[in-house]
């Protein structure tokens, strides 16, 4: 069976969640049984990085068209074929919510990774938000298979669309290798972390993040606490950042030990994990809760938002508050910092919920649907 990834993601400096999430699925369909997966990027003038994957084929960068003008085209639906000048496949897979026109590909699939722009459209970039209420609806309507990263992100889209659940493949996201190897990095003189120990989260400054209560947490610690242990943001700018730049000046000029790293290395992250006492994940609305199985990974405790994915996400492994109660985020914080048999309980309990995610089982899910639907 010939299976054929769009790769655009992958082919740029900066790699966001679906790049890593759209480089670990082609790999893994790559290793399928009976499976040949080609890689596709738009490359114009051969201006793009190559795409940091391992297939067995050589991923294919299309040099005379620009990537952001057919976005555009095809947002308004005006784009023609991308996969005209390609080979024949059995299916095209298209991991960033968009299902693009073919014309040599029997199948289309198409990842859906959350409905923040249905339930929350206030949290999402203005520019974003029209993109996503264009092409979410056609995508569910016109590919043959939709893939998304958990059950809950399953269940919105047969409410809000009608979705037939067996259109529909979940691909829960597993964490990378290293996140389960020690990492020794020096990280606190790198990233101007002033405590030994600390309180560590991690993803854009962005509205559904939700800082602002985890700020608000971390100033509701007691005093022995907040000497000991800083409380370390990292992630890029995101948008709509106000509010969290806000909650994070007036806490320092408080005098509170509130660091904004900011983007941090790709090679640091599994050493920040692993060397926080406590991850905390305050999020409104995610799609999966990636970071949840990263932290658990490492055997970090997690704290974080007592909403059905992260539920779906980390079972068992974690301390649950309501993502608008600080308080209830302080209590769980101080409970982890101080209680090692709580630490512990918890980590036994990741270590149950991390083998109930892979990305063999993810592929093999995939290439079955698709051989039931070319019959």
């Amino acid at each position: 069976m010939k299976l054929r990834v769009e790769l655009s993601s992958i082919a740029t400096h900066s790699i966001s969640g679906v790049g890593h999430y759209t480089k670990r699925l082609a790999e893994a369909l790559d290793k399928s049984p009976d499976t040949e997966t080609n890689g596709v990027y738009f490359n114009f003038l051969h201006r793009q990085p190559i795409p940091n994957i391992s297939l067995k084929k050589p991923a294919t960068g299309n040099p005379f068209f620009p990537l952001r003008v057919y976005a555009k085209l095809q947002s308004f639906n005006i784009a023609p074929p991308f996969d005209f000048l390609l080979p024949r496949a059995d299916i095209t897979i298209f991991p960033n919510f968009a299902t693009w026109p073919t014309i040599r590909s029997k199948l289309r699939a198409t990842t859906i990774h959350d409905l923040t722009y249905v339930h929350f459209p206030e949290l999402v970039e203005d520019k974003n938000l029209a993109h996503l209420r264009r092409v979410v609806p056609r995508s569910v309507k016109k590919a043959d298979l939709i893939l998304t990263v958990s059950e809950s992100v399953k269940a919105e889209l047969v409410e809000h669309f009608g979705l037939d659940p067996d259109r529909c493949v979940v691909t829960s996201i597993p964490p990378e290798p290293e996140y389960f190897a020690t990492n020794n990095n020096e990280i606190h003189k790198k990233y101007g972390i002033p405590t030994e120990k600390f309180i560590f989260f991690i993803g854009n400054l962005e509205p559904r993040k939700n800082l602002s209560t985890l700020v608000e947490a971390y100033q509701l610690l007691p005093d022995d606490l907040k000497k000991e242990y800083s409380l370390v943001l990292a992630g890029g700018k995101g948008w709509k950042t106000e509010k969290s730049k806000q909650a994070i000046q007036k806490a320092q000029d408080a005098g509170e030990q509130v660091v904004h790293i900011g983007y941090a290395d790709q090679a640091d992250a599994p050493a920040l994990f692993q060397k926080a006492s406590v991850f905390v994940m305050p999020s409104f609305y995610e799609g999966f809760g990636m970071p949840l199985l990263e932290a658990m990974a490492g055997k970090t405790p997690v704290v974080t938002s007592d909403i059905p994915v992260m539920r779906e996400t980390a079972g068992s492994a974690a301390l649950y508050a309501d993502p608008n109660d600080a308080a209830g985020f302080a209590v769980h914080i101080e409970t982890i910092l101080r209680s090692p048999d709580v630490v512990n309980k918890l980590n036994d309990e990741a270590a149950r919920q991390l083998t109930k995610v892979s990305w063999e089982n993810n592929a093999a899910k995939i290439v079955r649907r698709t051989k039931e639907l070319l019959v």
